[in-house]
């Protein structure tokens, strides 16, 4: 299992600041706000007053085709301030980018499973925040305003709905249960991220057949990876990785 090493955020960390990373931009389209911070999720809600019951509505509806607007209005959630949940559900992972459901999607759907799998998108979604405080879901709303406020640098009004979005979310979920990332996929000779790209729950394993009167060995490798937004980092982690494992 590749298991990421957190550091503590520091304020070179945060995007906009001198010698961090490129300045990033802020769209709006109609209801669906976003916020686009290195270390957060770009997507956060208005209004938190209906996300229970959207949650509980997908559950018991059938899987959309895509999960549009149209289909939040369907489900009885027509109000402008309902839309923005669209882009949070992408941002945990149960919608790809282009709005169809995953796997994950559909492992929410199973009232058995929902609370532990909103968890582990949460703490996916989330990671920096998990990586300042492992207990960041059973903080206050008063703790996650400041925390969130240290880690953006947006203005109070937007930090406060961030932070609020990740209780309310958090409030939904059972973090005792969930496990970061999803069930490890297994292969020989390559490595293999998982749908959303991430490298989190990823592991490298070989297969190995035992015959009769033979030792069956098995071999984990386990990689630190340290905590960085550049992609170029990764890239030359796995590739250099893949050179010797292949």
């Amino acid at each position: 299992m590749i298991t990421p090493f957190h550091t503590r955020a520091r304020p070179t960390d945060r995007p906009g600041r001198a010698g961090s990373f490129p300045d990033k931009t802020q769209t709006a389209d109609a209801s669906v706000l976003y916020c686009l911070d290195m270390s957060l999720p770009s997507a956060y809600l208005t209004s938190t007053r209906n996300t229970a019951g959207i949650l509980g509505a997908l559950q018991k509806a059938a899987v959309p085709e895509t999960f549009t607007y149209e289909f939040l209005k369907q489900l009885g959630y027509a109000s402008s301030s309902d839309r923005p949940m669209i882009s949070v559900m992408k941002a945990l992972g149960l919608l790809d980018a282009g709005g169809r459901p995953t796997s994950r999607y559909r492992d929410y759907k199973d009232p058995a499973l929902s609370r532990s799998v909103l968890a582990t998108s949460l703490r996916t979604a989330y990671k920096d925040v998990f990586a300042i405080d492992t207990d960041a879901h059973t903080r206050s709303i008063n703790e996650l305003n400041g925390m969130f406020s240290r880690l953006s640098d947006k203005g109070t009004s937007v930090t406060t709905k961030m932070a609020s979005t990740f209780k309310t979310l958090a409030d939904l979920a059972d973090f005792s249960t969930a496990m970061v990332g999803s069930v490890e996929p297994e292969f020989v000779g390559e490595l293999e991220l998982d749908d959303a790209g991430e490298a989190t729950s990823s592991s490298t394993q070989q297969k190995f057949e035992a015959h009769p009167g033979q030792i069956s060995l098995r071999h984990d490798i386990h990689v630190h990876l340290p905590l960085s937004t550049d992609v170029a980092v990764y890239d030359a982690i796995f590739k250099s990785l893949k050179a010797h494992l292949t």
